[in-house]
């Protein structure tokens, strides 16, 4: 996993508000050759996972498939996926390569919606009463990358790229407030016909996305300074089609159609950022244009006349970041960048084809740090963030459950620090040990709403909420490893993991409400261990972990419901390269 942090946001888009997530897959090996890892644990958990490739005739090839499957964190609840990827790469000349991956996902899961009552909570959190809500989800990926240096100094690089991915997920229950979702239908009046005869949700849902994503690095010299000048453009497209179908029997996976939506985004993009390289300093500007084009039909509007609405906007995102590094030592950076985030299809269009006057989420967004190593030993970074938004999108009530739409929360502001470091001790218990910490913490003093706001809790429209601390933002999150490398090559570490008090709803509400949907979230800390033992004789690793060690329970959501974190989980298992 790759994340990219302040004004280097820029050359991705359009959701560059706190950071941008890239999923990087494995790399094809030089070597033929593989690996074979198998896991299991309580709560029947078992993970597979098998990978294998090489280069064969000039063609790298790669495949990995995993199987993973287990109980959930409740009753009635469990997960089966497989996950299949495959990659090839080849030169085309000594200046051209091509690279094709291809990805498929099928999960097929009994999970419900819906969270717990405060009453269900207190007598048994980890209660679920819905034990016929099913999910089936199967995703196709496919995409290609071909990269050309045109001469030394200039590369361009062009993906193209297509997904689809269909979702059918059958519930009785969306949360908390409905039990079940349809009381008042014929034959269901209420929890005690739940397996008999109320009937449920299809919430059928289907995704298409393609684009094309040509972009270019060029190195170059401009009154003496060495550049690195990135640029680029994207078109992207979406299709979703969304139907909902009420089934009449808990198992039903028909029913009668009562939302048939299709939604379509098509956004584009171009970017151009220079990196100047003066003395001990890099300086980075760019400049981002994302322009995005939204529709929305209701086929079943006006007895299947349906009807149809449609918007655009467009959005200018400028960045830029400084760095010098003095010696080896440090690096000093700094950063100031748009954070933009465009509203979702069905916030802007309503069901009617109107147009809903919801803007963009849009921020200042600045840091400014440290990343040194003083010593062999030590390494620390440090930074100072400031998220300033001038428009901060948030449900209309995080506690409103499904059919909550979201709103403009308007002037917000985040505002904090983050540590991370570690400190190795060697030569410990013998020469060639060594004992280690490693850390990370964020502080966020600052999380509140600015400027003159109301709530958007039912009930409470009158209620000013202006400085409240926003929704599900923790003031501290933590972690600490405390671990042991052996000269050998066996390691071991316990690590502490701390989420500090957070609220459920713009009043700050503190007590529980009887439906769990309103409430604090208290502060917790929880307990992981893991130990790994290699034998390389063998090529293999065996390892045993366990998470939530004292198998404490914590509330961990309250949007739907009361929701608890996994209980005690230990695992065992081992890798074998090949």
């Amino acid at each position: 996993v790759e994340v990219v942090k302040g004004s280097g946001q820029i050359l991705y888009g359009p959701m560059t508000v706190g950071g941008v997530i890239n999923y990087v897959t494995p790399p094809i090996p030089e070597r033929r050759g593989g690996s074979i890892a198998l896991t299991g644990g309580n709560r029947d958990y078992v993970n597979a996972h098998a990978r294998y490739g090489g280069t064969f005739n000039g063609v790298g090839l790669l495949v990995d498939a995993v199987r993973k499957q287990g109980e959930g964190s409740r009753d009635n609840t469990r997960s089966g996926l497989t996950d299949v990827n495959f990659k090839l790469q080849t030169a085309l000349s000594t200046k051209q390569s091509l690279a094709l991956k291809s990805n498929y996902y099928h999960e097929d899961s009994r999970v419900t919606y819906s969270g717990l009552r405060l009453d269900e909570y207190l007598a048994a959190p980890r209660a679920n009463v819905f034990r016929n809500d099913a999910f089936d989800g199967q995703r196709l990926g496919l995409s290609g990358t071909h990269s050309a240096a045109v001469n030394p100094n200039l590369i361009v690089t062009t993906n193209l790229y297509y997904a689809r991915f269909d979702r059918d997920w059958w519930r009785q229950s969306s949360n908390s407030a409905q039990r079940p979702n349809r009381i008042g239908t014929p034959g269901c009046t209420g929890m005690v016909d739940l397996f008999s005869t109320c009937g449920n949700e299809g919430r059928l849902r289907e995704y298409q996305t393609w684009g094309f994503d040509p972009k270019a690095r060029a190195t170059h010299s401009w009154l003496g300074i060495r550049q690195e000048t990135d640029f680029g453009f994207r078109g992207h497209f979406e299709v979703q089609n969304r139907i909902q179908a009420n089934g009449n029997a808990p198992l039903a996976r028909t029913g009668a159609i009562v939302e048939d939506n299709e939604r379509k985004n098509q956004a584009w993009s171009g970017f151009l950022q220079n990196r100047f390289f003066v003395g001990k300093f890099t300086i980075t500007p760019g400049v981002r244009i994302e322009h995005v084009r939204l529709q929305r039909t209701n086929r079943l509007f006006a007895n299947g006349a349906g009807v149809f609405g449609n918007t655009t906007l467009t959005q200018v995102i400028p960045g830029i970041g400084v760095s010098y590094t003095p010696n080896s030592r440090f690096t000093f950076f700094t950063g100031l960048h748009r954070g933009f985030a465009p509203p979702r299809t069905e916030d802007l269009i309503t069901n009617t084809g109107g147009f809903v006057e919801l803007d963009p989420e849009l921020s200042w967004n600045f840091e400014a740090g440290v990343r040194t190593r003083p010593t062999r030993n030590f390494t620390l970074d440090a930074t100072f963030f400031r998220m300033d938004y001038q428009n901060q999108i948030i449900p209309a009530s995080l506690a409103g459950g499904v059919g909550a739409v979201l709103t403009s929360a308007g002037a917000t502001l985040h505002e904090g620090v983050e540590f991370s470091g570690r400190y190795d001790f060697r030569n410990v218990f013998g020469t060639g040990n060594s004992v280690y910490l490693r850390g990370a913490f964020t502080y966020l003093p600052v999380a509140r709403f600015e400027g003159l706001r109301f709530s958007n809790v039912a009930g409470f429209a009158n209620v000013r909420v202006t400085g409240n601390r926003l929704p599900y933002a923790s003031g501290t999150l933590g972690n600490g490893i405390l671990g042991f490398v052996h000269r050998k090559g066996i390691n071991a570490f316990v690590e502490a993991v701390q989420t500090g008090r957070q609220y459920g709803d713009d009043l700050n509400t503190v007590n529980s409400t009887p439906d769990g949907q309103r409430g604090a979230l208290p502060g917790n800390i929880l307990w992981n261990a893991t130990l790994n033992i290699p034998i390389e004789s063998r090529r293999t690793t065996f390892f045993l972990t366990t998470k939530n060690l004292t198998n404490r329970t914590v509330i961990v959501d309250r949007v739907r419901g009361i929701l608890p974190n996994a209980p005690r989980l230990i695992q065992a298992g081992f890798k074998l390269d090949f």
